[in-house]
């Protein structure tokens, strides 16, 4: 029966494995072609087995990983494969023999500890929730991993005070029959191995001592006390009336199936949750960077299965240079744990929507790709490459980045009737400060010093339409949101030459940054119109 059960859960996991991998090539067979695999031995064997990055980033949470970590691994190589690993590597292995049963319940208690800690850290994670599916991330894999080891522990607590497994065991093991000699070790192991009897033993010195040779004749070739079983031990010594109940309807033989059927659910949700992550962190610490090569030959490609190694752990958030920003708009989407999980989202389903599409793209554009993400990504992802990717996916999707949005647009184009009636107003994106001061600008007397010593002028092009000292003379003229709307005030380096060498003492470097946040506003409220008649349409 558990033969069958372990062979149709390998059949299962496999059969998930090959349908991840599968749905990873279908999802990447679109794009542009994948980057070669780094063979960078060293850092996978480093990120995957000690965790190197995590520790970089956290002590706390590397410490609950390497808990659950380390002693889940013990359990599955030393107890769960005891008969192909801990059988052939030491002669006189027993499970209830020590050290094997104590490194079993330490192992056990490891991982107990590493699930509560990480729950722990789940519920109290007070900085960075910025969206509760995220929080909950994980959980299934973490209550599945405690239902096991739990079920362990009680599988081995009522082996302890089973007194039909006693019997059993003097049965196959010993040639004693119903009498004192089976008494006199009955007392001995109500006194050393917690077993619980039905019947009231009377205990004396003598009866323990013919108890204590009995067990070194027939029992303690395969039984060591079991002080070192601690965890076990704690339980069975605290049962107190149940135990008899337990006995009576031999809860050692229904626990067992119960955990190894969990044991088996692990296996076969293997390649459908977290647990995956296993297979697909070493993947992307495996993989190049994003370098400017790549995008000078058009060879930039995240890979699928980096999508999904993201842990949503959040630490990519909390040293994120635009936080602050999301402490201003509240758009999750600026927050690189929100935005993978919506990239994700979007390669894989397809159902986000126009507006999470907007926000997705609104929020990645305020990225400044300082690098602190993937540095710091316990996973090793190139959060930096799928950023500097992100934009031509949605470009095709039809969300350009503003920049380009304006780029793309004619000067006509921004005499939207809508917009026209809020400029007509005075209501729409329109600041009072420098732009909207005449000094700030009236004593401008067209000289082209700003223009000469623009370096956007000297290389640009034909990307651009204006000049500095032309932006000015709009102004003059009164067409502030006309000189809002020039590729200049985007193509602007914000390099402050223009300021520092005008005669005038004019703030032509401010002004054009003025300029570009109205320019930004009517960017998206165009944006936002076009969504709403996608959204309209579908």
């Amino acid at each position: 029966m558990f033969q069958i059960t372990l062979y149709t859960s390998l059949i299962l996991s496999t059969a998930g494995l090959l349908f991840q991998v599968y749905r990873f090539q279908k999802k990447g067979a679109s794009g542009v072609p994948k980057l070669k695999l780094s063979l960078n031995l060293k850092l996978v064997l480093f990120n995957t087995i000690f965790q190197s990055k995590l520790f970089r980033a956290s002590k706390t949470r590397w410490a609950v990983h390497f808990l659950v970590l380390s002693g889940f691994s013990y359990l599955v190589f030393f107890h769960a494969l005891d008969e192909l690993t801990a059988f052939n590597l030491f002669q006189y292995y027993q499970p209830t023999l020590d050290p094997f049963q104590f490194l079993r319940n330490f192992a056990g208690f490891l991982v107990l500890a590493g699930c509560i800690g990480f729950l722990f850290r789940r519920s109290f994670n007070t900085r960075i929730k910025p969206d509760n599916k995220l929080k909950y991330k994980g959980i299934f894999s973490i209550i599945l991993i405690l239902l096991v080891i739990g079920s362990g522990f009680m599988l081995e607590t009522v082996k302890i005070i089973s007194e039909p497994a006693f019997l059993e065991m003097v049965e196959d093991y010993s040639d004693l029959d119903e009498g004192t000699d089976l008494d006199h070790l009955k007392i001995y192991w109500e006194k050393n191995y917690h077993v619980v009897f039905k019947e009231t033993l009377l205990i004396t010195e003598d009866a323990l001592e013919q108890g204590r040779r009995l067990n070194n004749d027939y029992c303690l070739d395969c039984h060591s006390k079991i002080n070192s079983a601690f965890v076990s031990k704690a339980f069975a010594t605290h049962l107190g009336k149940p135990a008899n109940f337990l006995n009576h309807y031999r809860a050692d033989n229904w626990l067992y199936p119960i955990h190894y059927l969990l044991s088996f659910l692990m296996l076969i949700s293997l390649p459908f949750s977290r647990f995956f992550h296993m297979l697909l962190i070493p993947f992307a610490s495996a993989q190049h960077k994003v370098t400017n090569k790549h995008f000078q030959k058009e060879a930039v490609f995240i890979h699928p299965a980096t999508f999904a190694a993201c842990t949503n752990c959040g630490i990519c958030s909390e040293v994120c240079s635009v936080y602050p920003n999301f402490l201003i708009t509240g758009n999750k989407q600026i927050l690189p744990h929100s935005k993978i999980e919506s990239a994700r989202k979007m390669i894989f389903t397809g159902h986000l929507n126009p507006e999470a599409l907007n926000q997705l793209q609104l929020g990645n554009d305020e990225c400044t790709m300082c690098n602190n993400c993937t540095n710091i990504c316990p996973s090793g992802i190139d959060l930096q490459g799928l950023w500097k990717t992100l934009p031509k996916t949605l470009h095709k999707m039809g969300y350009p980045d503003n920049y380009t949005f304006v780029k793309d647009k004619a000067l006509q184009d921004w005499g939207n009737k809508e917009l026209e009636k809020d400029r007509a107003a005075g209501t729409y994106g329109l600041t009072q400060n420098l732009t909207g001061r005449v000094y700030s600008f009236e004593n401008c007397v067209q000289c082209t010093i700003c223009t000469n010593v623009c370096p956007v002028v000297a290389y640009s092009g034909n990307d651009n339409d204006m000049t500095p000292q032309q932006i000015m003379n709009l102004l003059r003229l009164g067409k502030k949101q006309t000189a809002a709307e020039t590729r200049m005030v985007w193509n602007c380096l914000t390099c402050y030459l223009c300021q520092e060498h005008c005669p005038s003492e004019i703030k032509v470097a401010d002004i054009i940054i003025e300029l570009r946040n109205i320019s930004n506003q009517t960017a998206e409220r165009l944006k936002i119109m076009t969504t709403a008649d996608k959204a309209n349409t579908l």
